[in-house]
C-alpha cells in the first residue's frame, strides 16, 4: 500500500461570471408581478387572446412556467394598461331569433 498515492484526475474549472447582473431577471420579476394579480376573467381573456389553454396562464400566474419573451412583454403591457377587454357574445344572434 502506497503511503500519498494520489489518483486525483482532472482540476476542475468553474467559470466565474458576475450572476447578480442578470438582465432576465428584471424581465420575470416584472413578469410574474403583473401574473400574480390575475382573476379568472383576466384568465380566459388572455388565453382566448394568445390562443393558449387556461391552464397555461395559471402556470404564470403561480411562477411555474416562464413564456416566450415576445408573449411576456405583452401580458406586462397589457396589465399596465389596465387589462382592457371586450365583451363579446358567445354565439352571434340571429335575426329571427328574437
Amino acid at each position: 500500500m502506497a503511503v500519498g498515492y494520489s489518483k486525483a484526475g482532472r482540476p476542475c474549472f468553474v467559470a466565474e461570471i458576475d450572476l447578480s447582473n442578470d438582465r432576465e431577471l428584471a424581465l420575470r420579476d416584472a413578469f410574474y408581478k403583473a401574473c400574480a394579480g390575475l382573476r379568472y376573467r383576466d384568465i380566459m381573456a388572455l388565453s382566448r387572446a394568445l390562443n393558449v389553454a387556461p391552464i397555461t396562464v395559471e402556470t404564470w400566474k403561480y411562477s411555474l412556467r416562464f413564456p416566450r419573451r415576445d408573449i411576456a412583454y405583452q401580458v406586462i403591457d397589457w396589465v399596465n394598461a389596465g387589462k382592457p377587454m371586450t365583451k363579446r357574445r358567445p354565439f352571434p344572434a340571429k335575426p329571427g331569433m328574437l
